[in-house]
């Protein structure tokens, strides 16, 4: 779990890093001085994060000189980005943490978990369509379908299978015949009854 969490201290670091110095590199675009700043913080962040061990607190220290930069220079910049909304932030570092534990892992590794996201995204679209689906069942089926994503996420690629077998017993047409005046897996969770 550490490794996984320096991945995504890593992801934060390196999102805000790629936003805020895209802005910075167009406010300094004429200014030699400016750029020649902005290029040693960015490359002495992209070695503290690169390091072996990742050194998080100097990368941290670099970005936090960027955004005080920013923010006394172009404190009322239209284009200054602002901190996106933590929903938002969590997907964008999400999207970058994929990437990082994408290429620490293992070729093989890499094409197995490939092929479960693969599997995932097309079953999930296929309950997805299917007609006659209510409201109730469809829920269930994004809630396990999150389930066998996050599995992905951790890496626990036998769980993510589990949650995908899951995910197709939820949606099938016997499971909702039965499951008539029964509780979602959702509302069994919230009241500590088991499946």
């Amino acid at each position: 779990m550490a490794r996984l969490y320096e991945i995504w201290q890593r992801a934060e670091v390196s999102r805000r890093l790629d936003v805020l110095s895209g802005f910075i590199a167009m406010c300094v675009a004429g200014d030699d001085g400016g750029r020649s700043r902005l290029a040693q913080l960015v490359a002495d962040a992209d070695a503290a994060l690169s390091a072996l061990p990742p050194d998080l607190v100097v990368a941290w220290e670099h970005l936090d000189e960027l955004v005080r930069w920013a923010d006394t220079e172009w404190a009322d910049h239209p284009y200054r980005p602002v901190e996106a909304r933590p929903d938002e932030a969590d997907r964008q570092t999400r999207d970058y943490a994929k990437d990082l534990r994408h290429a620490a892992l293992p070729v093989g590794v890499r094409d197995e978990m490939g092929g479960i996201e693969l599997s995932l995204e097309v079953r999930f679209l296929a309950l997805c369509r299917q007609p006659g689906l209510d409201c109730r069942t469809r829920q269930d089926i994004f809630y396990v379908a999150g389930r066998a994503a996050m599995a992905l996420d951790l890496g626990h690629m036998e769980a993510a299978e589990r949650e995908i077998r899951r995910m197709e017993q939820v949606g099938s047409v016997e499971q909702r015949e039965n499951r008539c005046g029964t509780q979602s897996l959702q509302s069994s969770r919230f009241h500590g009854q088991r499946e």
